[in-house]
């Protein structure tokens, strides 16, 4: 049986539907749009809705006996892709924006994880934290392929006012938060700006984001406040000038 056909055409079943949901969804969101800033080769910041990836003790557990029956049969995998599949896809999406190319991705990602399923070993952290990971790199993979293409970050209204709040940017007015905000993002290259998605538009903890990245918890944390304070710093100077 070809397990790649069939997750392919699955993904891109399950992409039209997501993309056709969030067609309804976005007519209405007046807080959706498109800065216009080109950051090294993470291109445009698209603000939108984020998503939530932290787990209860009780859903780590669920998720590890999921995958256990997974691993002894592969005919509960399909439970997998169904629990997974919207987030996997709106996770590359955000980063990618091109809704035939993420659903192609997402069924490599898919492909990948049923093959290497029989190797998972539970590490205390969530089994979508392993997945998510498989994602990560066939975006990296994607970029490191398609060099032209444009990188995307995803910023909402209050991953900004997370971001001001840690910068300790001292303006009242929203507006001109934003625009100062993105000025500071600007100067980070697409290495620095992952740590900050992940951290702060993301809220993973600093053990996840060392276990995606490949560092240690504690390097993932100075590495993460390093670039706040690079932004600090950037920000005292546009001050005195």
């Amino acid at each position: 049986m070809n397990y790649l056909i069939i997750i392919r055409l699955l993904s891109l079943f399950r992409a039209l539907s997501i993309c056709l949901e969030n067609i309804k969804i976005n007519k209405n969101d007046h807080q959706l749009y498109i800065i216009k800033a080109v950051v090294d080769s993470v291109g445009k910041y698209w603000l939108s809705s984020s998503n939530t990836y932290h787990k209860t003790s009780e859903e780590i557990k669920e998720e590890l006996i999921l995958v256990r029956r997974s691993q002894k049969n592969t005919d509960h995998f399909a439970v997998i892709y169904e629990r997974y599949f919207d987030s996997i896809f709106i996770y590359i999406n955000r980063r990618i924006g091109d809704e035939d190319v993420t659903a192609d991705l997402c069924s490599n990602v898919f492909y990948k994880c049923l093959n290497n399923l029989p190797r998972y070993r539970f590490q205390g952290l969530p089994f979508s934290s392993w997945l998510f990971k498989i994602a990560l790199n066939e975006v990296n993979l994607y970029f490191r392929t398609e060099k032209n293409k444009e990188r995307l970050v995803s910023l909402s209204q209050n991953h900004l006012e997370l971001l001001v709040d840690e910068i300790e940017i001292g303006i009242a007015e929203k507006e001109k938060q934003r625009r100062l905000l993105i000025n500071l993002l600007e100067n980070l290259n697409a290495d620095e700006v992952v740590f900050l998605e992940l951290r702060f538009f993301e809220g993973r903890s600093f053990k996840e984001i060392a276990y995606l990245l490949g560092l240690t918890e504690v390097n993932a944390k100075i590495k993460t406040y390093r670039i706040i304070e690079k932004m600090k710093k950037k920000l005292y100077s546009m001050d005195s000038n």
